[in-house]
């Protein structure tokens, strides 16, 4: 997504947050009677008593299934989506067909990443979130790995990867998972 997109999907969703919070409040201290000008009934005019019309269920079910549906579809929109890991780059020769393969750089920087002490697996990708190119590098660490060790890592293969992809729209992302039992050699005690 674009910056302005971002910008108006947290824009509406705040006001429509609010305006909910308000409501409910509101509703919550007419039903306690904390509004003293408030009336006691509200009339609707002909729709004084629309749940028991015929139509009713209907409605409130045809409702609930367009709210469900759009749900779905705006928590879809807000997925990160993975792109093509092909990328054209400046220069190269007359006919412009110079062309990059982020995917095989990413996946290569997390298979490097692995090798780092304490850190037992590593995979990478590119994909678009929020209208941006991340490379995501996904690793395991053991649970009695150095932070400090990984972290440095970490920080040196972020910034080999940009070098190499050398895209200056790319982002880099590195999620380390830490694995429920640490599989390191034990180092066997002599008494």
């Amino acid at each position: 997504m674009r910056r302005g997109v971002i910008a108006l999907d947290r824009t509406v969703g705040t006001l429509i947050a609010l305006s909910l919070l308000a409501a409910g409040a509101l509703l919550i201290a007419w039903q306690y009677d904390e509004l003293p000008s408030a009336p006691d009934r509200i009339t609707a005019g002909p729709w004084t008593d629309p749940t028991g019309a015929e139509w009713w269920p209907w409605a409130t079910g045809a409702a609930g299934v367009i709210a469900i549906l759009f749900g779905l579809w705006w928590l879809a929109r807000h997925l990160p989506r993975r792109v093509g890991g092909r990328f054209a780059l400046p220069g190269g020769d007359r006919s412009g067909q110079l062309v990059a393969d982020a995917h095989s750089a990413v996946d290569a920087a997390a298979q490097a990443l692995a090798r780092t002490p304490g850190i037992r697996d590593g995979s990478g990708q590119v994909v678009a979130d929020r209208g941006q190119l991340v490379a995501e590098l996904t690793c395991t660490i053991e649970p009695t790995a150095d932070l400090d060790v990984v972290r440095a890592a970490a920080a040196r293969t972020a910034t080999e990867l940009a070098r190499v992809v050398g895209l200056a729209a790319i982002r880099t992302r590195i999620r380390l998972r830490v694995a429920r039992s640490d599989k390191t050699v034990a180092v066997a005690r002599v008494i």
